[in-house]
């Protein structure tokens, strides 16, 4: 989802005119659910061949996922991020969406930060197990998935001496699309 958030982000900078007359309306809806029906096709795959004992194939199953991820999924959206930084970086005339552009810079920085190293050490696994790692890469995943909300929080109150108002104000303020 945080590749198509980005790939989507970056196409709405390149080509604005193009995304708001041409843009099919359901794309992004068609999109997330084409993902999540991705991910719990993956996901399940996984279960029944990691954890039910089919471990013959398991390699194989890991190993698709991994190079998704690595040469997919990730380039994608360090690629469109970079794009999009870059492209903002030049352009003043985008000033309104800065705060709905850091949410999205932020939480692609902490995935990239937190969540790669769990997929890392899923695929180190099969040649060698150090309990204590993996266990540290799921304590860093778990710290990507509670960062989420607090970077809404923090972003949506930017510039503001103290957090002032509810959490929902915070997240209307970051998301408002103007």
């Amino acid at each position: 989802l945080l590749t198509a958030i980005s790939v989507e982000r970056c196409l709405g900078v390149l080509w604005p005119f193009w995304c708001r007359c041409h843009r099919p309306k359901l794309l992004s809806a068609v999109t997330c659910s084409l993902l999540w029906a991705l991910a719990c096709v993956l996901a399940g795959l996984v279960y029944y061949v990691c954890d039910l004992g089919h471990s013959d194939h398991c390699w194989m199953v890991l190993g698709t996922l991994c190079f998704l991820n690595f040469f997919f999924f990730i380039p994608f959206m360090v690629l469109s991020n970079v794009i999009l930084f870059i492209k903002l970086r030049r352009s003043s005339w985008q000033h309104h969406q800065v705060r709905l552009y850091t949410v999205i810079f932020l939480t692609v920085f902490f995935f990239l930060l937190f969540g790669i190293p769990l997929s890392v050490q899923i695929f180190l696994n099969y040649f060698i197990y150090i309990n204590f790692v993996f266990e540290i890469c799921l304590l860093l995943a778990s710290v990507n998935s509670s960062m989420n909300p607090i970077i809404y929080v923090l972003v949506g109150s930017y510039r503001k001496c103290r957090f002032r108002g509810s959490v929902k104000v915070a997240l209307q303020r970051v998301f408002e699309d103007r």
